[in-house]
């Protein structure tokens, strides 16, 4: 009886291994995914702790999954309390504050507030630049009570505010999670719903897709000089709508106006796809100079109802790492390229409808070898 029940027991812990073994391929096995995230202090003037990142973690991870992911490829130290009540959460970030404040306007004209909870009236002062951060001296820590009772890291998941904790948030492929520090009002001053009578949430731009834009441009290729501009566009807490619009644009990122199939692009997505009721003609390239300075003039035909035209030139047929750039004029010449190198370029009028270029169609494809 013994032989039998410690075969048996073999049995089953062969079995439990090759089923452990076959669960733990299967997990390395699953779909990863996408998300975007910056580490943001703009409500202190601070700008970014950690610029936007695009990292892959598994199917159905978590906001903290993402942040851990961002933490761990960045260095930032991270303070979670273990068994928290209400589970996981972001207590502070250790070496995150400089020490020095400065707050933008919008906070600073935000009055006190009193809240009655239960019978108990709880009085929160509003910031100012001479507040002191109570957690400064432990590892300049930034976080729960930091300059102000209603302070603390909280976050927004494509654009949205969310109640739900970051362990218990999913995330999808392509999102993007922007982990703030807010200052004042328990997410208020980010765009959090205003529970005080007497604050007004802040109207603020949506800037997640130039965050994403802006996470998928090399800091030191053709785009730094943008990418920089779009970095400062994002550190200003109060940027307008049009800003935010004009520094994506200014990042490759082209708005389409067809429903047909769309030519391969730079590096970034395109906005969604909308009727303007607009048609304009296609433009033709009348003509493609190679020039000194291994630069190359360009002239087309001039498109009579329209307010300006943008070329896209490359060194391949498929437009791949291009540069798009905006014109008024009908002649006009590439930034400087390389010897023996070809040069393929495509040009397209638009118009602006209620604010927003609509493109016409695309030329068709020139070349030409750049010689001198």
């Amino acid at each position: 009886m013994n032989k039998i029940a410690n075969r048996i027991l073999s049995f089953v812990v062969v079995l439990a291994m090759i089923l452990s073994t076959i669960t733990v391929t299967f997990a390395d096995r699953a779909k990863t995914i996408k998300v975007t995230m910056p580490i943001e202090r703009f409500t202190i003037g601070q700008g970014f702790l950690v610029e936007p990142v695009t990292v892959e973690v598994k199917e159905r991870a978590s906001v903290k999954d993402v942040l851990e992911k961002v933490a761990q490829e960045k260095g930032v130290v991270l303070n979670t309390p273990a068994g928290a009540a209400g589970g996981y959460y972001l207590d502070s970030i250790s070496y995150a504050d400089t020490g020095v404040l400065n707050i933008p306007e919008i906070i600073l004209n935000m009055p006190d507030i009193e809240d009655n909870i239960a019978g108990y009236v709880y009085h929160y002062d509003a910031p100012s630049n001479t507040s002191t951060n109570a957690l400064f001296e432990d590892e300049q820590k930034l976080g729960t009570g930091s300059y102000n009772e209603m302070a603390g890291w909280m976050y927004t998941l494509n654009n949205k505010s969310s109640d739900t904790g970051m362990d218990a948030q999913p995330v999808n492929d392509g999102d993007v999670v922007r982990v703030q520090f807010s200052l004042y009002g328990f997410g208020v001053d980010i765009g959090y719903e205003s529970y005080y009578d007497n604050i007004q949430t802040p109207q603020l731009a949506n800037k997640d897709k130039l965050i994403k834009q802006v996470a998928g441009v090399d800091a030191k290729g053709e785009y730094k000089d943008a990418r920089a501009a779009a970095i400062h566009v994002l550190e200003k807490y109060d940027a307008t709508q049009s800003e935010v619009d004009e520094a994506l644009f200014n990042l490759g990122y082209v708005e389409e106006t067809t429903t047909k199939k769309t030519e391969p692009t730079t590096a970034a997505p395109t906005t969604p796809k909308e009727t303007t009721g607009v048609k304009l003609p296609r433009v033709t390239i009348k003509k493609l100079t190679n020039i000194r300075k291994y630069k190359v003039k360009i002239k087309i035909n001039k498109i009579k109802k329209a307010k300006g035209y943008q070329y896209r030139y490359a060194k391949n047929r498929k437009f791949k790492n291009s540069r798009v750039k905006n014109t008024s004029k009908t002649i006009f010449t590439t930034k400087r390229l390389q010897k023996k190198v070809r040069c393929y370029v495509k040009v397209r009028a638009y118009v602006k409808v209620n604010g927003r270029k609509a493109f016409g169609r695309w030329s068709k494809v020139k070349s030409i070898k750049v010689k001198k």
